[in-house]
């Protein structure tokens, strides 16, 4: 996963927010298999009619990417 899109994720999970993919296209999201990383429990993802698609750090995610 890209760095950078780490350093968002890990940022947000700090500030307990949630992230709209539709922000993290220039960081390669699409690249990114999320249903791999919401079923390892990594990752929150939510629907929101203003937003679309929402990404959210679970705490294991927060430990195993801020190690890195």
């Amino acid at each position: 996963m890209n760095q950078s899109l780490v350093e968002i994720l890990v940022k947000a999970k700090e500030l307990n927010k949630w992230v709209p993919a539709r922000l993290l296209v220039k960081y390669d999201i699409k690249n990114v298999n999320l249903l791999e990383l919401e079923e390892s429990y990594l990752i929150l993802t939510k629907r929101s009619k203003s937003d679309g698609l929402l990404l959210k750090l679970t705490l294991k995610g927060y430990h195993y990417f801020n190690q890195q």
